[in-house]
């Protein structure tokens, strides 16, 4: 009998550490809450955005800076934080943005000028570009993308989706399938040239 209770001792110690090990190698959940990088810029500059894929708001914000702020609500994990990177470079009028890491639980906003060009490169995700006044040079592979557009600033713009929905209600034109484009010419200023390899295209009429 002393054995055995010693026995069970020794399953209920092990069976013990076994939690402690479980609960440690367990993701933490990351703290709630919003993280963000302010930067000195004025409008009138050019803006490159070098974003991981992910889930992005661009909007028009004060006249003097650029404010990325980004939420780790959700999923996100402490470890996620640890190893994601946000970067604002501004040099004159030349500012970049850079996002790298794992951006999958992240949701960020980003705030320009609203006369800004913006100059946009990334993998996947969704994109929505609000009151930016500006040259837009956008590329992505997939994904949903929207912009709001004011046609009478347009002085062209060219949308292009090799597998998808290309929606063009500010300019009274829609159309879906395989390599749907659109070429337009206005009597603006500004050009636009957004291009998806497989998603949606939206270019909403901007109040």
């Amino acid at each position: 009998m002393q054995f055995v209770l010693i026995g069970s001792l020794g399953v209920l110690a092990l069976g013990s550490l076994a939690l402690v090990q479980t609960a440690a190698q367990a993701p933490v959940p990351a703290p709630v809450g919003d993280y963000s990088i302010e930067r000195p810029f004025a409008e009138g500059g050019r803006v490159r955005l070098q974003l991981a894929s992910g889930d992005y708001t661009v909007r028009a914000g004060a006249s003097d800076r650029i404010v990325v702020r980004w939420d780790a609500a959700g999923d996100a994990r402490v470890e996620d934080l640890k190893k994601l990177e946000v970067d604002v470079h501004v040099a004159g009028s030349m500012a970049t943005i850079v996002t790298d890491g794992p951006t999958k639980h992240m949701e960020f906003t980003i705030e320009l000028p609203s006369r800004s060009d913006v100059h946009l490169r990334m993998r996947a995700g969704e994109v929505g570009m609000t009151g930016i006044e500006g040259h837009k040079n956008i590329r992505m592979t997939a994904g949903e993308l929207t912009i709001g557009v004011r046609a009478e600033s347009l002085g062209s713009a060219h949308a292009s989706v090799t597998f998808g929905d290309l929606n063009a209600d500010a300019l009274g034109i829609s159309k879906s399938g395989i390599k749907r484009s659109l070429d337009w010419i206005g009597g603006g200023t500004y050009a636009l040239d957004a291009r998806l390899g497989a998603g949606e295209i939206t270019l909403s009429e901007a109040p």
